[in-house]
C-alpha cells in the first residue's frame, strides 16, 4: 500500500520534511503558497543565511528559549553536525564564525536554496508553487488531506504542517495557518515577537538614531535571574537594537510591560572596572581640557552632549574642575546607564515567532499530533524558539527531518 505525504510549506522545515519522507519511500508533494521556495530563508542572517551553529546538541538546547526539552529527540535525530554534513556532502563550502554561527562561504543564501532545490529535483519531489492550503480534510480523528484556497481537495495518507509563524508576513509567514490548526482541534500558545528590538521610554536617547557602539554589555534584572548579552548596539528612533538586544528580547517577551517596570542597563566599557575608569578620569584631570573634548574621542559628540545633559554634568568644564560627585555620576553612566523598556517591536518585524502549536499536544519522538492521527508539525509553527546564531534554522531542519521520517515510514502510532 502506498503512502502519500503532503507537506504544507516550502521553507527549511518543509523542504527537509519532504526530503526525509521521500527517503523513507513515501510519495511526497510539497505545497507552497509563495511563488518560490525558501522565501524567508533568503533573508536570514542579513541574506548571508546563518543556517546552523557548530555547537553540540547541549549547546542548542541551552540556546532554545521555549520548550528545549521537547527538542531533544529531533536534535538527536538530526544533530547540528549532521546538518553541516548534509550541506558539505552536497558541495557547499562553509565558514564557521567565532560564536559557532555557520554560513555558506559565499555568504549568499541563494546558494543554500539552490542546493535544496537540486536535492528536491534529484529525489523527484514535486513542489507546487502558488498553492495555498485553507483547511485540513478530516475523517473522524484522522487527517485525510488538504483543501486548497481554490476549492480543490488533495487526498493524503499523512500531512506535515510547516507553515511557519507570524513574523515577516511578506515572506508568507502571516499566521493564517494557526486559524486552520485551531479549527482542527489544536490549541495555540499566544504568539509573541522573538528576536526583535526594544522600544525605550527615555526620550533623550531616541534623539540620536543611527549612533552605534561597537562593544557594550547589556543587562536586565539582578542576581541569578539577570539576563545579559554583549555585542554592538544601535540607537533607533524608537529605542535600541543590535545583536545583544535581539537576543535578550526572547528572554522577556512574556512580560507585561504595562504592569511591570523593566530596566535595561548598558555597560559602555565592559572590559574596564569602575576603579579603572576612575583612575583613567583622574589621570585626565592634569590636561586641563574640556570634559566633552576628551570624551568625544570615544563617542560621537552629539550623543555625548545628550548623555552628559541626562547625567546633569557640564561637558564644557575643564577636567581639573570635575567634582567628585560628577565623576562618580559619570562612572555610573558609563557602567550602568539605565533605560526604561517600553516594550518590544511588533511581531511582524521580529525575526522569529514565539508561541504556536502547543507542544503538549505533539509527540516529541515523532512530531505527530496526539489529537489527530497522521498529522505532523515541524519548524516555526511549533511553540519552540531560540536565540540568534543559527539555532532557529537548526530547529527547522531537525524537526523537519524527524517529522518527514516519521510520516514517510508509514504505520500509525495511535493504533
Amino acid at each position: 500500500m502506498g503512502n502519500r505525504v503532503i507537506v504544507v510549506g516550502a521553507g527549511p522545515a518543509g523542504i527537509f520534511s519532504g526530503i526525509y519522507a521521500a527517503k523513507e519511500g513515501a510519495e511526497v508533494l510539497i505545497l507552497e503558497k509563495n511563488e518560490e521556495i525558501g522565501k524567508k530563508l533568503r533573508i536570514t542572517g542579513g541574506g548571508r543565511c546563518n543556517f546552523t551553529n557548530s555547537g553540540d546538541v547541549t549547546d542548542h538546547r541551552r540556546a532554545t528559549v521555549h520548550n528545549s526539552k521537547f527538542m531533544i529527540p529531533a536534535l538527536m535525530h538530526l544533530s547540528p553536525q549532521k546538518t553541516m554534513d548534509f550541506f558539505i556532502e552536497r558541495g557547499l563550502e562553509i565558514i564557521i564564525e567565532e560564536d559557532g554561527s555557520v554560513f555558506p562561504k559565499t555568504n549568499k543564501s541563494q546558494d543554500v536554496i539552490r542546493l535544496l532545490q537540486k536535492e528536491l529535483m534529484e529525489l523527484k519531489i514535486p513542489v507546487s508553487l502558488n498553492h495555498e492550503v485553507e483547511e485540513l480534510m478530516m475523517e473522524e480523528s484522522r487527517v485525510a488531506g488538504v483543501r486548497l484556497k481554490d476549492g480543490r481537495n488533495l487526498n493524503a495518507d499523512r500531512v506535515i504542517l510547516t507553515t511557519g509563524g507570524a513574523s515577516y508576513p511578506k515572506t508568507g509567514s502571516d499566521g493564517k495557518s494557526f486559524l486552520m490548526i485551531e479549527k482542527a482541534g489544536h490549541s495555540i500558545v499566544s504568539l509573541k515577537p522573538a528576536l526583535t528590538s526594544f522600544e525605550i521610554k527615555d526620550q533623550w536617547i531616541r534623539g540620536y538614531p543611527g549612533v552605534s557602539f561597537g562593544d557594550v554589555k547589556v543587562k536586565i534584572g539582578k542576581g541569578k535571574k539577570a539576563f545579559q548579552e554583549r555585542g554592538s548596539l544601535l540607537i533607533t528612533h524608537y529605542g535600541i537594537s543590535g545583536p545583544p538586544i535581539i537576543k535578550l528580547s526572547s528572554r522577556i517577551n512574556e512580560r507585561d510591560f504595562h504592569q511591570e517596570e523593566l530596566t535595561l542597563r548598558i555597560d559602555f566599557f565592559p572590559d574596564k572596572s569602575n576603579e579603572e575608569i576612575r583612575t583613567w578620569l583622574i589621570n585626565l584631570e592634569g590636561s586641563g581640557r574640556q570634559l566633552k573634548t576628551l570624551l568625544k574621542e570615544y563617542w560621537p559628540i552629539r550623543f555625548l552632549e545628550g548623555f552628559l545633559e541626562e547625567l546633569k554634568i557640564d561637558g564644557q568644564q575643564p577636567m581639573n574642575h570635575l567634582k567628585k560627585e560628577d565623576r562618580n555620576r559619570l562612572i555610573e553612566g558609563f557602567k550602568q546607564l539605565p533605560l526604561s523598556i517600553k516594550g518590544l517591536r511588533p511581531l511582524r518585524e521580529s525575526m522569529v515567532t514565539a508561541g504556536g502549536v502547543n507542544v503538549k499536544e505533539v509527540n516529541p519522538g515523532r512530531l505527530e499530533s496526539k489529537l489527530i492521527k497522521n498529522l505532523y508539525f515541524a519548524g516555526e509553527v511549533l511553540d519552540v524558539d531560540a536565540i540568534t546564531g543559527g539555532y532557529n534554522l537548526q530547529i527547522a531542519f531537525s524537526t523537519g527531518a524527524l517529522a518527514g521520517k516519521s510520516a514517510g515510514e508509514g504505520g500509525d502510532s495511535h493504533d
